[in-house]
């Protein structure tokens, strides 16, 4: 087969790839579409060696058709439009025995430790495929996974209808949480903040509320004056790695200062930097600091979400781009060209 192949880093090119075998619990799946994500480009650069071994066929967000299914397989046939969870848990260790399986202490991706969606095939546990509905066109089936983290996010937050929430960061995490944020969860306040205006309008038009410039507003003060004094009740932090700006503290620590007495902050941004946090500022408030990683079995509750048409794919993809163009579309996601939010590889157009 066909398939987007990292032979080393920053070197991703079209290649041919032994066609995967199933066993008899799994799918062969033939996808269709694969989106570039934030670990992708953080592979790309050189930043998982640990875990990734040369060539690596990446891609953790995709879906396509199944091509065949495995013996043991009952609840899924040949030519059914699926998406895959690409988490793959050891189910024993003590964070898998008590329901944890995102932090499992020997956890792997599809698409990170093993091969994923940049190939033409892949073999998936049958037990991690969901049915995508006809009425959600497939080149958006790399976002559920995307929203599945969103739903995760928030649930990590426990976020109630009526709340006011401020998000750091307008990237493609930091929008989808918002997404889901505006049509899932009612918030009373919606506040996202970022340095690029493309980025701000696109949040304006997901339902921010307030969507701050951090290059010409205090983030912090600007979210304290909204609140009237008060704080957020929640902030989720999806930056990740920042750029230090005059007059601006790290991220974490804007959230820190943004929550209300009692607030809550998410963490779920893969930056490599060590950010400062005034703890006895947490510890007056008696603030909560939450992790969030990957998802927890919000896959389904994506899917009906994006098939009652609640949430808006169509304005986070902002780019579609054929496999054999995978090296263009490497470089123009290592850019960070503010107008790429989203972009999805065409997997069988090599």
């Amino acid at each position: 087969m066909k398939a987007g192949i990292l032979y080393n880093d920053c070197d991703i090119r079209l290649g041919n790839a032994p066609d995967p075998q199933i066993k008899p619990d799994e799918v062969l799946v033939k996808n269709e579409y694969a989106g570039i994500c934030g670990t992708d480009l953080h592979i790309y650069r050189g930043e998982f060696h640990a875990r990734v071994a040369f060539p690596a066929i990446q891609g953790h967000e995709f879906g396509g058709i199944i091509e065949e299914v495995g013996s043991a397989v009952k609840h899924f046939k040949k030519s059914d439009r699926i998406v895959v969870d690409p988490i793959i848990s050891c189910h024993s260790c003590p964070a898998c025995l008590t329901g944890h399986i995102n932090a499992c202490r020997t956890l792997k991706l599809l698409g990170v430790d093993l091969n994923g969606g940049f190939g033409q095939y892949v073999a998936a546990p049958a037990s991690h495929v969901f049915a995508l509905p006809e009425n959600v066109p497939m080149k958006f089936a790399p976002m559920v996974e995307m929203y599945g983290l969103g739903c995760h996010v928030l649930l990590r937050g426990k976020v109630q209808p009526g709340e006011s929430v401020a998000i750091l960061g307008a990237g493609k995490l930091g929008l989808s949480v918002l997404d889901v944020l505006c049509h899932n969860a009612n918030p009373g306040l919606a506040i996202i903040t970022d340095i690029q205006p493309f980025r701000l309008e696109m949040a304006r038009k997901l339902g921010a509320d307030y969507a701050i410039n951090i290059e010409n507003e205090d983030p912090v003060a600007r979210v304290i004056e909204i609140t009237q004094g008060e704080g957020v009740d929640c902030v989720i932090e999806c930056v990740g790695h920042y750029h230090e700006l005059p007059g601006r503290t790290a991220p974490l620590q804007q959230a820190v200062q943004m929550i209300r007495t009692a607030g809550r902050i998410v963490t779920c941004g893969l930056g490599e930097q060590l950010s400062p946090v005034h703890f006895k500022t947490m510890v007056i408030k008696e603030a909560e600091m939450i992790a969030s990683r990957v998802t927890l079995g919000e896959f389904p509750r994506a899917i009906r979400l994006m098939s009652k048409g609640l949430l808006h794919p169509e304005l986070l993809v902002t780019h579609e781009i054929p496999m054999r163009d995978v090296t263009s579309a490497f470089a123009q996601v290592d850019r960070e060209d503010p107008s790429t939010i989203k972009v999805v590889l065409d997997v069988q157009s090599v």
